[in-house]
């Protein structure tokens, strides 16, 4: 468990400023401890939630607006970590570039085989 929460910490940690909200610059810190803290798959989720509504919409592949509401819906259920890593393997996957630090394109693919580690578990 303790390694899934690492890894939505790692992808947050390389989100830019411009790439969230005035809000989620205040709400960060609290949510990074109660990340660390989490202990369960459905946590995890809506920490995955919390974050993604903090992203603004220019930081995300414009399609992202129509799979948004399904994709918030199955975070919401969501109970396992195999079923939390994929929906943030989605979100990543949906972020552009430009909003990411620049030593993420080189550490994504590390961090990417981690996630599907839990796919394979």
């Amino acid at each position: 468990m303790v390694e899934l929460n690492q890894l939505l910490l790692e992808f947050e940690s390389n989100l830019t400023s411009e790439a969230v909200t005035e809000q989620w610059k205040q709400r960060r810190d609290s949510w990074m401890s109660e990340v660390q803290a989490a202990v369960d798959p459905s946590q995890l989720a809506e920490f995955l939630v919390e974050l993604e509504s903090d992203i603004e919409w220019e930081a995300v592949q414009n399609h992202w607006k129509q799979r948004r509401e399904s994709w918030v819906e199955e975070c919401q259920v969501a109970s396992t970590l195999e079923e939390v890593s994929s929906l943030l393997l989605e979100l990543e996957s949906n972020t552009t570039w430009e909003v990411v630090a620049d030593e993420w394109e080189e550490n994504r693919d590390n961090w990417a085989r981690q996630m599907y580690e839990f796919n394979d578990e």
